[in-house]
């Protein structure tokens, strides 16, 4: 099942326009981190993490429910903890 990029619809390419540029900053920050220029950049890349999961969801939803239900849960998983370690700190 594969469709071309202009037989998609609008709310589809905004949303996988917006993953690659949430991931793009996911990188980066991570870098940032990892080479200690920014040492607060992870607080920012975990949720950031959750997001992208988020979008993969929807991306998923119509193709693999059950991609889409790991992809949820996960992001449940990391905003649960980035809670968690924002309440802890």
């Amino acid at each position: 099942m594969e469709t071309k990029w202009k037989d998609t619809s609008a709310s589809h390419k905004v949303i996988t326009v917006f993953s690659v540029i949430v991931s793009l900053a996911v990188i980066t920050l991570a870098v940032l981190q990892i080479f200690d220029i920014w040492t607060q950049a992870i607080k920012l890349c975990i949720p950031l993490m959750g997001v992208n999961l988020l979008c993969q969801s929807y991306m998923q939803w119509s193709a693999s429910r059950r991609s889409a239900y790991v992809s949820l849960c996960c992001a449940a998983l990391v905003f649960a903890c980035a809670i968690a370690v924002f309440f802890i700190k």
